[in-house]
């Protein structure tokens, strides 16, 4: 599912949702994307939430996982979304062999980075 962010004509965010692969009934955010000109004023989580929402109204859960400082402040700060989860993903033995045979895995994965992962969970 995609949806689009739109303010005074101008598309001003965009989102793409799919299955959470494993998790009957669970959505994850696989892109979040907020136009430069409008970052840091509010509009990213407003949309965000809204998208959270409609996932809730149809009775899945939502799951958004984040490496970026702003949005992860955000979300921590919102009662209605929770972390679950944070730290660097660490491969196994076996899946850290798979990655040298396939250009650019190991250098892009989580492991490299602190992220953080968040369901949208409304009292």
């Amino acid at each position: 599912m995609q949806y689009v962010g739109v303010m005074d004509g101008e598309l001003v965010a965009h989102t793409g949702i799919i299955p959470f692969p494993m998790h009957k009934g669970v959505r994850r955010v696989h892109r979040f994307v907020v136009l430069p000109d409008y970052q840091g004023i509010g509009i990213g989580m407003k949309f965000i939430d809204k998208v959270a929402q409609m996932i809730r109204e149809r009775g899945e859960r939502l799951n958004l996982t984040t490496t970026t400082p702003a949005l992860k402040h955000a979300l921590i700060k919102d009662p209605r979304w929770s972390l679950a989860r944070y730290g660097r993903a660490e491969l196994n033995r076996k899946s850290a062999k798979e990655a040298q045979y396939v250009s650019g895995i190991a250098a892009s994965s989580s492991m490299n980075r602190v992220t953080y992962s968040f369901y949208y969970e409304p009292k």
